[in-house]
Order: C-alpha cells, then structure tokens, then sequence
C-alpha cells in the first residue's frame, strides 16, 4: 500500500510543478531583422500571444509611439500559432507590427500592451510583453533629416499628355504625371518633388494620391504627383528634372532614380497679315467690326467662365485647409502630415514653400525623431502660422489658379487638371 502511493505521488508532483511553472498567458516580442537595420527601413515587430490549451478570443494588441519611429499595423488579423511551453500545449496569434526609423541611433521600444478579452468580447485582464532595444544605422551619403526610402526596389514612371515634342503655342498646356512605387515602404515615406516652373510658365499641382497595398505581408507604397503646366509666353523652357534617391538594401549602395529635365519649345502667338498693300473695302470693315464684337463676347464668357472655374478651384484647397485644422486638433503627427501634404498640394510654388517651411518643424517631429513628442501644442502653433499664411496671400495680389483667358487654350487640357 505504501509502496502504490509513493507511486502515485512521484507521478502527480512533477505533472503540479510542471503546470506551476507554465503560465496561462505568455506574451514575446522580437524583430526582424534583430541587428543591421538602417534607417528607412522595415523592422517587423513580432507579438506572440499565446493562451495555455485554448484562446477565448483574439486579444486586442498594441504599440505605444515611440519618438522617431512610424509604427504601422497592416494586417487586421493575426497568424494562428500552436506550441507547447513546458511540456502543456499552448495556442495563440501572432502581431506584426511595421517599424520604420526616420532617424538614426537607438530607440527603447517599451513592452506591447494586450488586452484579454473572453469569448463574449468583454475585457478579463491584461498582459504585457518585453521591452526591446532597436538600434538603426545611418547609410554614408544618406540625409537623415528628410524622409529616407530604404527597399530593395523602386521604380518611377514618367508620362506627358500631351508629348512635349510640340509644337506648342502661347497658352497650351502640358500634363505631367510621376508615379513612384517601392517594395516594403510607405508612400508616406517619399519626398515631395520638386515641380517648380521656369518664368513663363505656370505649374499648378494636385493633391498627392497616395495609397499603400498589403499582399502576402508586404506593403507596397506608391506615390502618384501630376502637375499641368501652362506656357504663358512663346520660346524655350526646361522642365525640371526629378529625382528619388532611395538605399538598396540587397546591393547596400545609394542609388537614384528619376528623370532629367526636358526641354520645350513654344512659338510666339501668329500675327495675321493680307500678304498685301490693297486698301480696306466695305466687306473688310464689316468683317473686322464683327470679329472684334465677337471678342468682346467671348472675353465677356471667358471673364465669367473664369470667375466660376477659379470659385471651383478654391474649394478644395478649404476642403483640404478644414481636413488639416481637424487633423491639428487630434495631434497625431503621421496624419497631420498627410493632411498637410494634401493641402500645401493645392498652393501656388510660391506660397508652397512658404508653408514647407512653416512645417519644418512637423517633418523634424516625423522624421527627425526628436526627443520630445509632437504635442497638440504644437499642432496648434502650427495651425496658427499657417492660417496667418492664408490670411497674408488672400491679403496681398491675387494669385490666379488659371492662366489668363486664352481662346487658344484648349478647355480639355484642365480635365486631368
């Protein structure tokens, strides 16, 4: 009898220590890759969560903000995992989390918050993971300061509609569209082109479409920038060149990719002339007469026309203005700048710049990774100086979103625009 029972109690101890040394909920953080990353570059943060013998339900998971680092979750569901801890089986998901440096150094990435929930959705508790370190590189001939792509491929299109080959004439408009794409990286993440016009022709921009695609766990970001320009006057106009520079991670080298500058030729407005010294007759006179009533109606049309597409083209920029006063008012950094690229989007080059610069301390906050965060503070003064820069435009010489009336312009031309 005595002999059964220290059996039994050899057999039953170790399977109690065996149960007390594994925990209900187990919670790891790792990264990927743990050691190398530069800056630009996509770190996946994983999330393990994993439940002793069953999972009531997927818990909610997430990462507090860290200065200097973007933080993406692209995936809405977690991957499934199984696995046995201590010899007692073990079932859960795991989060990934997308890591993308905009500054260099070291980054102290506190413990991920989880929150229990049971099978009804109800919260039961919560857990929390392991503090990690992070320590990112910055590649030679790389600057830091401005948005930094690092993938192992980027592609840019150019396209014109129509070609710039000619032949042009006052008052004609090109169409210019940039299209950036790059593997593993936000659109976000791509800096704004420079798209300036030379003098004699005016530019006038759309807003950034920026969109981003998940497939397999890979975000893909693209960019798409058009822009119209409008020859105002007759001769020769460079276009500028455009260029993305990006860190190939599979070569480790810098490289470029853009476009050169192109060049256009616009011949000055015809003057028509007789070829001949006859004199004016009646029929002469009465054709003139007429064709100069003609103008003054058309310029009258044109005049209104103009007033209502300039009312329509005013309207998306108070969209936008009122999108981006929203965004001040919540704080969130990452959106305030997508809201600001949308609206400086919409200005003329000159004041266009004006508000770039307004901003710079916004992309420092996002890309610079300052020790402080960006505050609703902050977003307020920077609200403020950006309403004072709309005031001071609306204040001083109109500036048209049009070129001058121009029966010679083509009305499809502003379809795209």
């Amino acid at each position: 009898m005595r002999l059964a029972i220290a059996l039994l109690l050899l057999l039953i101890v170790p399977a109690m220590a065996q149960d007390a040394t594994a925990p209900d909920v187990v919670v790891r953080e790792g990264l990927d890759p743990a050691s190398g990353a530069v800056v630009g570059q996509h770190v996946t943060l994983h999330v393990d969560v994993l439940f002793a013998s069953t999972m009531p339900r997927p818990p909610r998971v997430s990462v507090p903000d860290v200065p200097g680092l973007q933080v993406i979750r692209f995936e809405t569901q977690g991957t499934t995992m199984r696995e046995s801890i201590g010899g007692k089986p073990y079932v859960g998901q795991r989060f990934d989390f997308a890591l993308y440096a905009r500054r260099g150094g070291a980054f102290d990435i506190p413990p991920a918050t989880v929150t229990l929930l049971d099978s009804a959705g109800g919260e039961t508790g919560h857990a929390a993971g392991q503090p990690l370190r992070l320590d990112i590189g910055v590649p030679p001939g790389i600057d830091a300061s401005k948005p930094v792509v690092a993938t192992r491929r980027l592609t840019l299109d150019q396209q014109w509609q129509p070609m710039p080959i000619g032949p042009f004439k006052p008052g004609d408009a090109v169409v210019r569209t940039i299209t950036r794409s790059a593997e593993d990286v936000p659109g976000l993440a791509m800096l704004d082109l420079d798209l300036a016009a030379p003098e004699g022709v005016r530019a006038y921009a759309d807003p950034p479409d920026i969109r981003d695609s998940v497939g397999r766990g890979v975000v893909t970001g693209r960019r798409v920038d058009r822009v119209t320009y409008v020859f105002e006057h007759g001769g020769d106009f460079r276009l500028p060149a455009v260029a993305q520079p990006w860190w190939d991670l599979g070569t480790h080298a810098l490289k470029t990719a853009g476009v050169a500058e192109t060049s256009v030729h616009v011949d000055p407005a015809a003057v028509a002339t007789t070829g001949t010294s006859r004199s004016w007759n009646v029929r002469g006179l009465a054709g003139a007469a007429l064709a100069v009533a003609g103008l003054i109606v058309l310029a009258f049309l044109g005049r209104t026309l103009l007033r209502h597409l300039r009312a329509r083209r005013a309207e998306p920029e108070r969209v936008a203005f009122a999108a981006l006063r929203h965004a001040c008012r919540a704080g969130e950094v990452s959106e305030l700048y997508r809201r600001f690229a949308v609206w400086a989007a919409l200005l003329p080059p000159a004041q266009r710049r004006a508000a770039d610069e307004e901003a710079t301390p916004l992309r420092a906050a996002l890309f610079g990774g300052h020790a402080a965060p960006w505050s609703k503070i902050d977003a307020s003064e920077l609200l403020a100086r950006l309403d004072a820069l709309r005031r001071q435009r609306r204040a001083g010489r109109p500036i048209s979103v049009l070129p001058p009336l121009n029966p010679a312009l083509p009305g499809s031309s502003w379809a795209d625009g």
